[in-house]
């Protein structure tokens, strides 16, 4: 489970979809006010939780800056999450809660491809 702070740094992440400085999760964190150490921590913390890793090292002035960059997208993430929960969530149950909550054919059409694709994938 995210804290808020760690979540706005993942949606930041998400959104830019590009390796990120701490420096630089600072200037484009709007009207927070973070310090670059409070980023370094976040940034550390998860870390811990296998949510971001070091994608590239850049030579700002005369030093490196680590960048980082998600190890899940949003999607994973919140599947992730989903199943973590409890022991009785599954995929299938949020799938077919998906399903009859949702009309749309073409959508289904995807994900029946999707699914194909899989199955090929995996001699099924």
């Amino acid at each position: 489970m995210l804290t808020k702070s760690e979540k706005q740094i993942m949606d930041l992440l998400w959104s830019v979809n590009e390796p990120l400085s701490c420096t630089e999760i600072v200037e484009m964190s709007g009207e927070k006010t973070w310090k670059d150490s409070y980023v370094h921590s976040l940034i550390k913390s998860l870390m811990k939780k296998d949510m971001v890793e070091i994608a590239a090292f850049e030579l700002i002035s005369r030093s490196y800056a680590r960048k980082f960059m998600p190890k899940l997208n949003k999607e994973q993430y919140c599947l992730r999450e989903y199943l973590a929960e409890s022991p009785e969530n599954s995929f299938l149950k949020l799938f077919t809660a998906y399903a009859e909550n949702y009309d749309d054919a073409e959508e289904m059409k995807q994900i029946e491809a999707v699914i194909k694709q899989w199955k090929k994938s995996h001699n099924a």
